[in-house]
């Protein structure tokens, strides 16, 4: 079986936070590399991490447990990047977003 499983995802939707932890911690690397080579900043792929991971948790209610997750999360960290990167577009927009990345890493 793959992970993850039902069970697992299951237990997430009704806020088991010991299953919520697996699964963050199975999907961290991958989903580390996933950000790191989009961004090519580390400590911005971990705030985007954070970010889905924090999202997912909040929503997990509305978690479709029957669904691909891993498809699912690569979504949403893609979403949330790209999100992010149209406000280089706005110079004011961009600092303030840099300036709470580093300030987010110096905590």
């Amino acid at each position: 079986m793959t992970f993850p499983n039902q069970q697992i995802l299951d237990r997430v939707t009704q806020g088991d936070e010991a299953a919520f932890i697996q699964l963050r911690s199975y999907f961290h690397l991958p989903a580390f590399k996933f950000c790191s080579v989009l961004l090519k900043d580390e400590a911005e792929a971990e705030h985007v991490i954070d970010s889905v991971f924090n999202k997912i948790w909040n929503e997990r209610l509305d978690l479709g447990t029957e669904g691909n997750f891993q498809a699912y999360l690569f979504s949403s960290l893609k979403d949330q990047i790209f999100g992010e990167m149209k406000k280089y577009n706005d110079p004011v927009a961009r600092k303030q977003y840099m300036d709470r990345i580093h300030s987010f890493r110096a905590s």
